[in-house]
């Protein structure tokens, strides 16, 4: 994208409600996905050993997509799990459902077998593309369908042993392998493009939570091309920032500089690892770095290696990168963003970050899977001037701060956040419930959680809707308490939450976790750290000090109820 015209904003009128939308960007998945480099030599999936070019996933798509519609009769509206771990075969299984106009249904590849089950009977999914982990996890199971399963030819050693082993286990529960589908099929291509509306279900995600089943979101290719548009605007405007400052032309800028390249560490079953990240860098012509697991020295192995240019993680990664003691000894001035996400920055780590990576231009943003993506972002100095912002509200995005009482709320005064978009998912699969509830009548989604919006149009977490403590009358948001106690420089992990209190109704407690090298933490400093930034009571009544890491769940957010549950009040 070289011009400011491809990214013309024109309102229109979208299920009922006028929306801000790109006029050039395409309406439909497929329609997008025409417009990568598919015939290029370069360089787009690299894991491991294995280095495939834009042509060689392309053919591999192609032979993917023929096979299911001549074996399963895969084709527009057809509903396909992929439940897989970012591997190539993830990114091949995705492409050939959207070249056959079919509707991913993606599943997490982390989830145990139950989790798996209700998420596969919920969405009525007629074939199951699998890893190895997920096809032994429902070798248990009976089957409601065929499965592929994938093996990882990457491996060596123990864990290839344990790989074919799980492969074979699915194969028992009558799976079959992906080699032995490809290899009983002829034809190679699918040729013509589907036949899909731009309000057609394009994918379908889960959403994350602690209690009950995860919900199938339904994003529509409308949606889904919004995002990807909004993200490649994004870059653009780095991009201009960037030309200016240098004085040259964006042309001479694009001339220039190398092949994006992203290190990849958010798992495509999150908007954030299939939208941010596969699609938008599919469509800049850059190159995708997986990783089967997290590693920090692996992962600066990688940076220096394939000259990463970004890298968006959450913070315990940026921590653990910034830890290594590997760090100083690797060239990492590829990198030109890192952007981090997910949770609150512990303390002191944006200024480590931009002391690390002097060249990068930092970020954040904020979104959820029902909005396919970001609503609000800020990178550059416009984030290092609000250190605890979510983002700026995109200009794709329309927010409101809604009170307890339904109005809508002032400047800097905290409500449920509440957002229109085109990019809002179409519905809950099967839930007309839920997706009733989600909605208002001027069709803005809640989204659960309390922030508000300043004056310039930022927008500040404050913490989850369902989050909050009620203690003595006082309204305590366990983020911002949560904020603060990362912002000991002591602490490396710190989560708030409310017990029953027979005075009080409720109270705060906190558990900490110490960084390794800070030595004993009094939970003392700790109170008086957090009574120097906020009203007395919000001290916590009770700070826990413990040395190992705090509980969370298969989407690396703190378990509050695990953490009830140690406490003894779960």
């Amino acid at each position: 994208m070289s011009t400011e015209g491809q990214f013309e904003l024109v309102e229109e009128q979208v299920r009922g409600y006028r929306c801000r939308v790109f006029r050039h960007a395409p309406r439909t998945l497929p329609a997008l996905l025409q417009l990568a480099p598919w015939t290029s030599d370069a360089i787009c999936v690299v894991y491991g050993p294995l280095r495939l070019t834009y042509a060689e996933v392309s053919a591999r798509a192609d032979r993917l997509a023929a096979a299911l519609r001549s074996k399963f009769a895969v084709g527009p509206g057809t509903r396909v799990g992929l439940a897989l771990r970012n591997q190539p075969e993830w990114v091949d299984g995705f492409l050939a459902l959207a070249r056959l106009g079919a509707v991913p249904v993606v599943l997490n590849s982390r989830a145990a077998g139950d989790e798996l089950v209700a998420a596969r009977d919920s969405t009525g999914v007629s074939l199951l593309l699998l890893d190895s982990r997920c096809g032994r996890e429902l070798a248990a199971y009976p089957a409601t369908g065929p499965m592929i399963v994938v093996g990882d030819a990457t491996l060596e050693g123990a864990e290839r042993e344990r790989d074919r082993a799980a492969v074979d286990r699915a194969i028992g529960a009558g799976a079959i392998t992906l080699d032995a589908l490809l290899n009983e099929t002829r034809a190679a291509t699918v040729g013509a493009a589907p036949q899909v509306a731009p309000l057609d279900a394009a994918t379908i995600l889960f959403t994350s939570g602690t209690t009950g089943r995860a919900k199938g979101a339904v994003l529509s290719h409308f949606g889904t091309c919004n995002s990807v548009w909004t993200n490649l605007y994004a870059g653009y405007r780095i991009a201009a920032d960037m030309a200016a400052r240098y004085g040259i032309s964006l042309q001479q800028l694009a001339a220039m500089a190398p092949q994006t390249c992203m290190l990849l560490m958010f798992p495509f079953f999150h908007t954030s690892g299939l939208h941010t990240g596969l699609l938008s860098t599919l469509m800049r012509g850059g190159k995708i770095v997986l990783m089967r697991r997290w590693d920090a020295a692996t992962a600066l192995q990688l940076i220096e290696r394939e000259k990463v240019t970004q890298f968006p993680c959450v913070p315990t990664m940026m921590w653990d990168l910034l830890q290594s003691p590997n760090l100083a000894s690797h060239d990492l001035t590829s990198l030109s963003s890192v952007s981090t996400g997910g949770q609150a920055l512990q303390g002191g780590l944006l200024s480590e970050m931009t002391r690390a990576f002097p060249r990068a231009v930092p970020g954040t943003g904020f979104g959820m899977t029902e909005t396919t993506g970001a609503v609000a972002m800020s990178v550059g100095e416009e984030y290092l001037s609000h250190p605890g912002t979510a983002g700026r509200v995109l200009a794709t995005t329309e927010i409101k701060i809604v009170r307890e009482d339904g109005s809508v709320a002032a400047p800097g005064e905290p409500g449920e956040i509440c957002m229109r978009s085109v990019s809002n998912m179409l519905e809950y699969w099967g839930d007309r419930e839920e997706t009733a509830r989600a909605f208002d009548h001027e069709g803005y989604m809640r989204s659960g959680d309390i922030g508000y919006l300043d004056a310039d149009g930022f927008l500040y977490i404050v913490d989850r809707k369902k989050d909050m403590v009620i203690s003595a009358g006082e309204n305590i948001y366990c983020a911002e308490v949560e904020r603060v106690l990362l912002a000991h420089p002591g602490l490396a992990e710190a989560a708030a939450f409310g017990v029953p209190d027979t005075r009080l109704g409720e109270r705060l407690v906190a558990i900490v976790v110490p960084h390794a090298s800070a030595g004993d933490i009094a939970p003392a400093d700790v109170s008086a750290h957090v009574g120097a930034h906020l009203a007395a009571y919000k001290i916590p009544t009770e700070i826990l000090v413990q040395q190992s890491g705090l509980p969370r769940n298969h989407l690396d957010k703190v378990d509050k109820v695990a953490l009830r549950r140690l406490h003894g009040t779960a």
